[in-house]
């Protein structure tokens, strides 16, 4: 169970170079040394957003390294669209929630195309409201019109899953689902247009921190649905929490939170997975976008936590490398 409050990125930061696994290990060298891969793309997010941010930190981490020659962060609007453009060879690396890639292994069972080279940040579950909704619980949503994000997104599974362990789904009492992306979300919600949304993401959330620093928002603890989750999707959900200060005028709000793993296809040659994880490992202080918050997991011990997603084998030895 992971639990933190307000603590700083510049703290975090300090806290994690810290440690002993990660200062005793050797640093990549770019000097006469020639790139891994040609190109290194990485399916990331909506523009703006962490999946972005860190996607954009990364690509530019590998170059300077010596992984590839070329990256960029590639903008996409889902975790699903994610994971289809690194199955159908449009990137070479993608940012996933967990437990997105989940339901997409059960639901390709017959292909392991995708593996995971490690868990790289914490994303924390929004229920965004205006502070006069009268929605005090996730009972108050039914019969309201709520936003519940993209299409195939990370926010859209977990919220899904949420509303049917809230038993708001399938009954005359259910909410009006309205399935826009964070940045239109925002905006409906902002215009009346939906009494709550759903968003996925690290802290703080850039277009949701410009929104509450003109308008009054408030955040609704979803946590209440944890032991449901949990049982139903082993190994997947936490409960974290929002600091108060994160976004303006809202209190510390308890709710839900999934890892972000970063994924590769399974035939990446093992020596290019080691290397992108002993570049995770060694650079973590190039990899944390200014605007960060919220937790980064960005250690051996940290990284190597994919919960029941399986590590890539040229991961699985890097880190039985940089454990000694």
């Amino acid at each position: 169970m992971i639990r933190e409050s307000g603590i700083s990125r510049r703290n975090l930061l300090k806290y994690l170079l810290a440690l002993p696994a990660v200062a005793a290990l050797p640093a990549l060298s770019s000097c006469n040394q020639m790139a891994q891969a040609s190109q290194l793309n990485i399916a990331s997010g909506e523009d703006g957003g962490m999946y972005y941010q860190f996607a954009s930190l990364l690509s530019k981490a590998l170059v300077e390294n010596a992984v590839a020659e070329q990256s960029q962060a590639l903008n996409t609007q889902a975790s699903a669209q994610n994971l289809s453009m690194l199955a159908g060879n449009k990137a070479e690396l993608a940012l996933a929630l967990a437990d997105t890639v989940d339901q997409y292994r059960k639901s390709n069972q017959q292909k392991t195309d995708v593996m995971a080279l490690g868990r790289v940040y914490q994303n924390y579950f929004h229920c965004i409201l205006r502070p006069d909704s009268g929605i005090k619980s996730l009972q108050d949503l039914a019969g309201r019109t709520i936003g519940t994000g993209a299409p195939g997104s990370g926010t859209w599974v977990t919220g899904q899953r949420i509303l049917q362990a809230a038993k708001l789904k399938g009954t005359d009492k259910a909410p009006k689902e309205l399935q826009y992306g964070y940045v239109a979300g925002l905006t409906a919600l902002d215009r009346g247009i939906i009494d709550a949304l759903f968003l996925f993401g690290g802290l703080p959330v850039t277009s949701l921190a410009e929104l509450a620093s003109s308008t009054d928002l408030a955040l609704l603890d979803v946590s209440s649905v944890l032991p449901q989750l949990r049982e139903q999707y082993p190994n997947l959900y936490d409960r974290v929490v929002i600091p108060e200060g994160t976004y303006r005028a809202i209190p510390s709000v308890d709710t839900i939170g999934v890892g972000n793993l970063l994924m590769a296809r399974a035939d990446m040659p093992e020596e290019l997975a080691g290397a992108i994880v002993k570049l995770l490992a060694n650079h973590a202080d190039q990899l944390i976008p200014e605007s960060s918050s919220g937790i980064q997991y960005l250690t051996p011990e940290t990284l190597i936590s994919t919960g029941n997603q399986p590590l890539h084998p040229g991961a699985r030895k890097a880190y039985q490398e940089l454990h000694g």
